[in-house]
């Protein structure tokens, strides 16, 4: 019988895992307070279904347009990161087909709320040149394990690399300090549909303090 393999690698998404990275980030997102205030729906199974819509259609096309970043052992993926190179902020939008089975899977009204937050976070997005930390989840069962921050700090060589700076936006309160760690810092606490947004910036060159998880 084969040993298990737990040992974690950081590396480029491949186009067969797209399915396993969507299903992550499903998972990944279902609590978020934005993510809950968008689906309006109290059953947790739902929104991952209605998540899973949404990312199968992005994260292929993402493979085409950013940086995606996955962490995995030998069975799954953990974890995935997705970072917009300068200029390529907003990703262009799927192929119709993708586009129609993501309507499907979603509902009419939950995909017209997500075209509002896309709005209203792209009203908001920084000028000038920098790289945008689009989307970065961890399946929660392997959450508060250092998965996230390997991932971010791998996507920060390649940003410290380019000598650019860097942008994101969560709608968690935790993560405000993680992000903190590695250098970001506030821009703005903002509201949308109920649920407050942090916006932070990190300047070029930033150094990285720690994105490791503290016990508690």
């Amino acid at each position: 019988m084969a040993e298990r393999d737990d040992t974690l690698l950081f590396a480029s998404l491949g186009s067969r895992e797209c399915d396993a990275a969507a299903d992550v980030l499903a998972r990944a997102f279902r609590d978020n307070p934005l993510n809950r205030a968008v689906i309006a729906s109290d059953d947790p199974a739902r929104r991952v279904r209605v998540n899973r819509a949404g990312m199968r259609a992005l994260v292929p096309s993402a493979l085409h347009h950013a940086v995606v970043l996955a962490a995995s052992t030998a069975q799954r993926v953990a974890g995935v990161l997705i970072g917009l190179p300068p200029g390529r902020f907003p990703l262009p939008p799927p192929p119709l087909l993708r586009r129609v089975r993501c309507l499907w899977g979603q509902g009419w009204r939950t995909a017209a709320r997500w075209g509002d937050v896309f709005r209203f976070l792209e009203e908001r997005h920084p000028s000038g040149r920098h790289w945008y930390l689009a989307t970065l989840g961890v399946d929660p069962e392997l959450q508060r394990q250092g998965i996230g921050g390997g991932l971010l700090r791998a996507w920060l060589q390649q940003v410290d690399g380019d000598g650019a700076a860097a942008y994101l936006e969560t709608d968690r309160r935790t993560s405000v300090d993680f992000y903190r760690r590695a250098g970001f810092e506030l821009v703005e606490q903002t509201e949308l549909l109920g649920a407050a947004i942090w916006r932070m910036h990190r300047p070029a060159a930033a150094t990285v303090i720690s994105t490791t998880p503290r016990s508690q």
